[in-house]
């Protein structure tokens, strides 16, 4: 989840897509290993042909293009940034033209966007605090992020509150995240808008039909999944109480979320109905499992795995 964890390993590889699985294959007692490097923070582009990805396989924590269906085992994996500074929570337009993602400059998150080949590079963010987990609307007009430019009216304690998170790994539960709230803003930086207020909102998300955005919420011990209207009203907890849960994603067609949730066995992948009800755990393996997300026709899951280093894994869907 973060790109100031460094991790050290040497192989790769790029199992079979996996066919449709049964409700009665979940719990994923073993998941297929997608990749064995540092790699992580994956999303698909719309089409679902290709994996924006975070990784370090080519020096550097850089933004990568991968091909779930290569042949050679993911070695032609293409970076697409480079520089001495690191990048982070990539994430493509909804056309597929642009791709939003975190550049960190002197210890600095901003929100960029860029083109899929990488060029054309445009910083969206400018003196607003730390901006990470950028997002895009639906319809491709907003990017709605994380920040701290809301935590004080002057800002003045912005260095203390992010200091000590610069070189840590952003973890559930970490002290910075009390106080980032969401906003959104458009692609070409103008028009920025506060949705949350009161800090803890993390890792947002529009609903594919843009009216509500889902979000986690930190709130003492607690962290929960949460939905919100779009404009911010009505948010209210998914989870239940007394849950450590994160990282939630929609189905392509908005009636599901998928989620992790801290069990016994560390964090493993739910899923849950857009009301909260019908929860199931779908993987009880070995390792944390993070940042899951649908691919676009809904055969798919994608997520990190902790586990030494972190890696990704892309297992089937329950049908």
């Amino acid at each position: 989840m973060s790109s100031h964890t460094k991790f050290l390993a040497i192989a790769f590889s790029l199992c079979a897509v996996p066919v449709l699985a049964s409700a009665d294959d979940f719990p994923l007692k073993e998941v297929p290993q997608l990749t064995r490097l540092v790699d992580y923070e994956a999303s698909w582009s719309p089409e679902g042909r290709s994996i924006v990805l975070i990784s370090n396989r080519h020096g550097g924590l850089k933004v990568h293009v991968l091909d779930p269906n290569s042949e050679r085992g993911g070695s032609d994996m293409r970076q697409i940034t480079s520089g001495s500074d690191e990048d982070d929570s990539p994430a493509w337009s909804p056309d597929g033209r642009q791709i939003a993602f975190v550049c960190i400059h002197g210890g600095v998150s901003n929100i960029c966007v860029m083109k899929p080949d990488g060029s054309d590079v445009r910083q969206v963010t400018r003196g607003l605090g730390q901006n990470i987990h950028p997002m895009w609307s639906p319809d491709g007009s907003r990017i709605l992020f994380n920040t701290t430019y809301f935590a004080s009216p002057t800002r003045s304690d912005e260095k203390a509150i992010d200091e000590k998170a610069i070189h840590e790994k952003r973890i559930i539960g970490e002290t910075r995240d009390n106080y980032i709230d969401l906003a959104t803003i458009r692609p070409d930086g103008g028009d920025l808008r506060r949705i949350t207020y009161g800090g803890g909102y993390t890792y947002a998300s529009f609903s594919p039909d843009g009216l509500s955005i889902l979000h986690r919420r930190q709130q003492g011990q607690d962290s929960q999944v949460f939905l919100m209207n779009a404009d911010g009203t009505g948010d209210h907890n998914l989870s239940g109480p007394g849950t450590i849960d994160g990282w939630p994603a929609w189905s392509p067609d908005g009636s599901k979320i998928v989620f992790s949730r801290h069990g016994e066995h560390g964090f493993q992948v739910f899923e849950m109905n857009r009301d909260g009800t019908g929860i199931r755990q779908l993987t009880d393996a070995p390792g944390d499992f993070v940042n899951p997300r649908w691919s676009p026709d809904g055969n798919k899951i994608l997520c990190g795995r902790r586990l030494g280093s972190i890696s990704l894994i892309l297992f089937a869907a329950p049908n």
